[in-house]
């Protein structure tokens, strides 16, 4: 009889085992997700940062150069900034 309960014992152990490592799994997976919405919410933010700090860059530029915001608009329709990037030249509007 003691082969027999140490084989229940065993797979008891197995079955035990399976459902934990199961169980892990699912809290991996939820902070996986956790931390994939955390990372958007973060690059969500460093976005729109750098958004308002080229709207900065830019009335400071412009009033550097003593533009008024009417005579600004007109001088970057009418040539824009040129510059160097990748070999290329390309438009600095982005």
């Amino acid at each position: 009889m003691g082969m027999v309960s140490d084989m229940k014992e065993l797979v008891q152990d197995i079955a035990s085992s399976r459902q934990d490592r199961a169980e892990r799994l699912g809290e991996i997976k939820e902070e996986a997700s956790q931390t994939r919405e955390e990372a958007k919410d973060l690059l969500k933010g460093f976005q729109a940062s750098r958004q308002e700090l080229k709207a900065e860059l830019k009335e400071f530029s412009d009033a550097w150069q003593g533009l008024t915001p009417a005579k600004a608009k007109h001088v970057e329709k009418a040539a824009p900034v040129k510059v160097r990037r990748n070999k290329k030249w390309q438009s600095q509007k982005e």
